[in-house]
């Protein structure tokens, strides 16, 4: 699952690869559409769910715009979950990954989310959390911001 981290959702969320090469990247590591969903994709599509060839991982690959407070936010976002991954499991991940507190930082409050340190914030920000909806799988999100 590292790989799908480093290879297809950090370059996503950063915008080092657009929606379409994203979803190349994760094919090359085993992802698919789920079945039944074989229609072809709209030119402009800005969401596109993937599974494991296994069928125990998922990403969803997503952009759009958002409001934050009067402010269009343009964000793009991979979030990653599996049916034998628990929060715990997914918040070790990040810890791995995202631990370094030169690059990121986290608060004692929120154990589970990591925001990168960048010399602009109000630019661009991207952070990562874990969260565990109620019903759902556990799943690690990563976004990114663009002001």
């Amino acid at each position: 699952m590292v790989r799908t981290l480093t290879e297809v959702c950090l370059p996503y969320a950063t915008r080092g690869k657009s929606f379409e090469k994203s979803i190349k990247a994760a094919r090359e590591l085993g992802f698919r559409r789920p079945v039944g969903d074989n229609a072809p994709l709209d030119d402009w599509a800005s969401e596109i769910d993937l599974i494991s060839n296994d069928g125990n991982w998922r990403i969803r690959i997503e952009e759009g715009t958002h409001e934050q407070g009067d402010t269009s936010v343009y964000a793009a976002s991979c979030t990653m979950s599996s049916r034998h991954a628990s929060a715990r499991e997914l918040t070790d991940l990040g810890r791995r990954a995202f631990g370094d507190p030169e690059r990121w930082s986290f608060s004692p409050d929120n154990p589970r989310r990591w925001e990168r340190r960048t010399p602009r914030p109000d630019e661009r920000r991207l952070s990562v959390e874990v969260a565990e909806p109620a019903d759902q799988r556990p799943t690690m999100t990563i976004t990114g911001y663009y002001f």
